[in-house]
């Protein structure tokens, strides 16, 4: 047997989930698998203690879909990163998920892994954190005693991705008037997980950077805010001297963790050609304003 015995629970309502998730001991939750799965068989090749009991959640219809109005999108936890991917609603500011979406290792792996399983599993690497993050998403959670409570995705990672309730969707408000460039880096050509990954939003008022957020994720701690690049970026007009000037402005400490001279070239390479989409796309645009 590949995996040690466990007591498997499949229940078909929200509710029920929460409940038995509370109540379980040694309980863990079965999004997609890809993740939880690899690591009970990598738990039982060292020998070490597994849980007794595995909640899966694919039953619960609650749990699965996207819908999108004039004011947000909601993205259940129980949707698969192929979903997402394909789905027409992706548009305004929800379009960058896409991109990221298409990033997130094979196709395979896409038709399984879920944006929970993706943003709870506490692995530092995932692709998901730093757009959250970025696009300022908000998560909900349910607990056993059916209470729901809200976190922002910044605050989640703040906390080492660390929950006792259900995460049951995902709520980005639209915004048809940002600029969004993301970046990513994989590990190598053999290892197809990111070595790095960043997403700058920004919003352009009178050609200056305004409501700035930078998220980064250097793949070793939780994905965060530069705080530092933001409030230069906000200081400053949209030029392309911008590029080059803002890699005097970087929280080194986000940049510098457990990161060797390649990685630390990745990542100004990859602010500084985020930086160069966001301009080029801004001069394009009053380009045509201009014609028009």
């Amino acid at each position: 047997m590949l995996l040690k015995p466990f007591s498997f629970h499949s229940p078909t309502q929200l509710a029920e989930a929460a409940t038995l998730y509370k109540d379980l001991p040694e309980v863990r939750l079965l999004a997609g698998g890809t993740f939880l799965l690899s690591n009970l068989k990598s738990l039982k090749r060292k020998g070490l203690k597994t849980p007794k009991n595995v909640l899966s959640l694919k039953r619960i219809p609650e749990l699965h879909g996207i819908t999108a109005d004039n004011e947000q999108l909601i993205i259940k936890s129980m949707t698969t990163i192929d979903e997402l991917f394909e789905s027409l609603l992706l548009e305004d500011n929800f379009k960058i998920l896409r991109t990221v979406c298409r990033n997130i290792s094979t196709q395979p792996i896409r038709n399984m892994a879920t944006m929970g399983g993706n943003l709870t599993c506490r692995y530092t690497w995932t692709e998901m954190p730093a757009a959250m993050i970025g696009l300022e998403a908000r998560l909900h959670f349910l607990n056993g005693e059916g209470t729901e409570s809200v976190l922002s995705a910044e605050e989640f990672f703040k906390g080492g991705a660390k929950t006792d309730k259900i995460l049951t969707h995902v709520v980005i408000k639209r915004d048809k008037e940002c600029s969004i460039a993301y970046r990513r880096v994989r590990k190598s050509s053999n290892v197809d997980i990111p070595l790095l990954s960043l997403m700058i939003k920004t919003t352009f008022s009178e050609n200056r950077f305004t409501n700035t957020r930078v998220s980064v994720n250097n793949c070793v701690t939780f994905a965060q805010r530069d705080i530092i690049l933001e409030n230069f970026l906000n200081q400053n007009i949209c030029s392309a001297r911008i590029t080059e000037e803002a890699l005097d402005h970087l929280d080194k400490t986000i940049y510098d963790t457990r990161s060797n001279e390649y990685k630390q070239h990745m990542f100004r390479v990859s602010i500084k050609s985020a930086l160069n989409e966001l301009v080029q796309n801004q001069k394009n645009k009053n380009e045509n304003s201009h014609y028009q």
